[in-house]
């Protein structure tokens, strides 16, 4: 497995990645970047506001943006910063940050044909997932690659994002109390299943309301050690950049790090964060009828809170505390906070990983459920069982096969969702243009009949 995986991501994936948020932020003219700060501003100015929904399956921009922070933030953001640097190097995490930048314009494009194509689907089960504009858009093999694409998804979230995170918290659990793994996955499954089994609005308001919280103590306490300790910051920041481009020797007869191995797994590991290209989301982010360019700009400052923000706080952690050559994983991260901080450090670290797991697996069990029901799954409760009794299992299952299958399964999904997508992009860009960048199109009564969404 994790040879499969090494094989598919070294050096394919990476390229195809990169070259493909070339294309997507040249083809919309960094639309991605230049949207995200004015929406971010609206959004808390609207803060207090009073949100009226167009029906019972809508989400209002607040909710769906730290809903789909709640889902990214997660372990990829500590054990995975972890394993990359311990992996690559500290060039990895400027590849993180490359991945994020470039993931923007994805998430973007995802949001906007979810948007733009959803008025008229409420209550179809393509609406608000990446299916829609598949199924609408490549119209001779577009419901046979949405199917493949709800599959992976559905495996994802049963992986990934459910075994993963699980295992990841048990281990936390277990070093900070030596509590058994057995009391952490009842624990863990029961909490899940409390609040899986209410449905999307259940699991929607308690991970907008908890994971905002949790990410800004996490990033004042990363900041407060970088800031106000003797954390070399400014060397372990020059140290990420000079190593993204040049090999690391090190001494004792180990063989050091390439250039290569920085991209791959900063590249890999990335995606893995913020969950860029995979087809997530639409879920939360195309769940509303707004005009599609407010969407698509929320969409795309997920990423960069997610990677340029959260990861960058961990990863800069990791360097000063120089411990990365020994250690590996979440464990790598808690042992860099404790260092600085002492105990405080590591009961916040575990903590802060316990919620962000938590809310990772809470919210792609609605993804899940939705790919479950797309093809054709008609008992949704049992599902949430189902689901639930999956995290139960994860503490007691080896990790690195894990994450193994997962870069597989995200590799996979970046093939299946991002060729397609690619296709509807490049034959709409006139449209995305006039939607996205009104004050520069030059010519804004240009046809828009091809498209079978809304116009606006």
């Amino acid at each position: 497995m994790e040879i499969l995986s090494s094989w598919l991501w070294n050096p394919f994936l990476v390229f195809m990645y990169i070259q493909l948020g070339l294309l997507f932020a040249f083809a919309t003219r960094g639309a991605a970047f230049k949207g995200m700060i004015k929406e971010l501003k609206a959004l808390w100015r609207e803060r207090h506001a009073k949100t009226e929904l167009a029906h019972e399956r809508a989400v209002s921009h607040r909710h769906a943006f730290f809903a789909a922070l709640s889902a990214t933030v997660g372990v990829g953001n500590l054990a995975g910063v972890g394993t990359a640097i311990h992996l690559g190097g500290p060039g990895a995490l400027f590849w993180m940050w490359v991945s994020a930048l470039l993931g923007m314009s994805f998430r973007m494009s995802s949001a906007y044909w979810a948007v733009k194509q959803g008025h008229g689907e409420e209550k179809s089960k393509l609406f608000a997932t990446p299916m829609l504009y598949i199924v609408k858009n490549v119209k001779s093999h577009g419901t046979s690659i949405a199917a493949v694409l709800a599959v992976l998804l559905m495996m994802q979230g049963l992986v990934s994002a459910n075994l993963i995170q699980a295992n990841s918290v048990a281990q936390a659990i277990s070093g900070e109390t030596g509590l058994s793994n057995f009391w952490t996955a009842l624990a863990l499954g029961t909490t899940v299943a409390l609040v899986v089994i209410g449905g999307f609005r259940t699991i929607l308001n308690f991970s907008s309301l908890v994971a905002p919280w949790m990410i800004i103590a996490y990033v004042l306490g990363g900041w407060s050690i970088l800031l106000f300790s003797e954390a070399d910051t400014w060397g372990a920041f020059s140290a990420v950049i000079f190593y993204a481009f040049n090999p690391l020797s090190i001494g004792g007869g180990l063989a050091g790090y390439a250039v290569m191995e920085a991209l791959q797994f900063g590249i890999a590991r990335g995606v893995f964060s913020h969950g860029s290209g995979i087809g997530l989301t639409p879920f939360w982010q195309g769940a509303n009828h707004d005009h599609p360019s407010r969407a698509a700009f929320m969409a795309a400052a997920v990423p960069f809170v997610d990677t340029i923000i959260v990861c960058t706080t961990t990863g800069l952690v990791i360097l000063t505390a120089d411990q990365w050559l020994d250690k590996t994983g979440a464990y790598l991260t808690v042992s860099s906070f404790t260092h600085f901080l002492g105990e405080g450090g590591r009961i916040m670290v575990t903590a802060c990983l316990v919620v962000f797991a938590y809310t990772t697996i809470i919210s792609w069990a609605h993804f899940a459920e939705r790919c479950y029901e797309y093809l054709g799954g008609k008992n949704v409760m049992h599902f949430r069982y189902f689901f639930s009794a999956v995290a139960f299992v994860g503490p007691f299952l080896p990790l690195a096969p894990l994450w193994s299958f997962g870069d597989l399964l995200i590799g996979t999904m970046l093939m299946v969702h991002l060729l397609p997508l690619t296709y509807i992009v490049l034959k709409n860009i006139p449209t995305m243009r006039r939607d996205l960048l009104p004050e520069e199109t030059e010519d804004p009564d240009e046809d828009d009949d091809e498209l079978s969404g809304a116009r606006f």
